[in-house]
């Protein structure tokens, strides 16, 4: 099982605008073949950074995932500014 944890911080004044347009799709995503968990977190301390806890089979079904995000017309880069953190982790059971 693959983990991703995603953090991205979200151009100042734009956050409201990236939750509204990322919330209607969790659940589009979570329908993912290979998808195990998407969950979306925002920051308690900073109201500008959000963070996506995912879990998928494997590395092709992150690339699957990808694929989704553009078919639903996320384009996450547009809000964040700097980079998007990418930590993945094996699930350890």
């Amino acid at each position: 099982m693959l983990v991703l944890v995603a953090k991205l911080l979200i151009k100042e004044g734009r956050e409201e605008e990236f939750a509204r347009m990322v919330r209607p799709n969790v659940a589009k995503v979570r329908e993912e073949k290979d998808c195990h968990a998407y969950i979306f977190h925002r920051s308690t301390d900073n109201p500008r950074m959000f963070m996506f806890y995912e879990q998928y089979t494997d590395m092709a079904a992150l690339e699957t995932h990808r694929a989704h995000l553009r078919e639903l017309g996320m384009d996450l880069r547009s809000f964040v500014e700097g980079d998007i953190i990418r930590e993945f982790y094996d699930l350890l059971e």
